[in-house]
C-alpha cells in the first residue's frame, strides 16, 4: 500500500433534475506525491477549469482523482483542463462550512447535517485500485459562482439519510490498494 494523498477535498455538484450542471471540488493537500497545496477544479457543461498556484498539482488532481467522480460521468464530461495560475482562499470550519475562492469563481458549502468516518478499500480510479478514508459531512448548502453569478442548478439533498451533492471531505486519505479489483 502506497500513501498518495492526505488533505481535504470539499465538493458541490448542482443539477437540473437528474442531469449536473456544474461541479467543483476545493483541494486543500496537506502531503501528496506531487506536493502540497491548493486548487480548485470547476466542471460546467461549456470547459473543465483548474485553478491554483501550482499548474503540476493542479493537473494531478484533476488526472488523477476529479476526472473520475460520479457528476463528470452524470452529465458534465471531463475533457482538456483549462489552467488559470491564481492562488486559493480556503477558509473551512468544521461547524459551519467551506468558503473558497480562487480567480472568478466562488464556492460556498454550509450547514452541515452530520459527520462520519467513510472508508471505501475498491475505490476505482480509472482501472486503479484505490482505499479512500474521509470524515464526510453532508451539508444543506452549496453555491457556485463564476464572475460574481450564481451558476443554476440546485444540490441533491435528502436530510433522511442523510445525503447530499454539498458536502465537505476533511482528513481525507488515498492510497493504493494492495489487492487487485475484484
Amino acid at each position: 500500500m502506497t500513501l498518495r494523498l492526505m488533505g481535504a477535498n470539499p465538493c458541490v455538484t448542482l443539477y437540473d433534475g437528474s442531469e449536473a450542471t456544474a461541479y467543483a471540488s476545493v483541494w486543500r493537500v496537506d502531503w501528496s506525491l506531487r506536493g502540497k497545496g491548493h486548487a480548485l477544479v470547476l466542471g460546467t457543461a461549456e470547459r473543465i477549469r483548474i485553478i491554483g498556484p501550482d499548474v503540476a498539482l493542479g493537473a494531478w488532481l484533476g488526472s488523477e482523482f476529479n476526472r473520475h467522480i460520479g457528476s463528470v460521468s452524470a452529465g458534465i464530461g471531463w475533457r482538456e483542463p483549462e489552467f488559470t495560475l491564481a492562488p486559493v482562499r480556503f477558509e473551512l470550519d468544521l461547524e459551519s462550512g467551506l468558503r473558497a475562492a480562487a480567480d472568478d469563481v466562488v464556492v460556498e458549502i454550509s450547514d452541515p447535517i452530520e459527520r462520519y468516518l467513510t472508508r471505501k478499500d475498491d475505490y476505482d480510479l480509472g482501472g486503479t485500485p484505490n482505499i479512500l478514508s474521509t470524515v464526510w459531512i453532508p451539508c444543506r448548502q452549496g453555491s457556485i459562482a463564476v464572475g460574481g453569478n450564481r451558476l443554476s442548478g440546485d444540490i441533491r439533498l435528502d436530510e433522511t439519510q442523510p445525503i447530499s451533492s454539498a458536502f465537505i471531505a476533511e482528513a481525507e486519505v488515498w492510497c493504493t490498494a494492495d489487492h487487485p479489483m475484484k
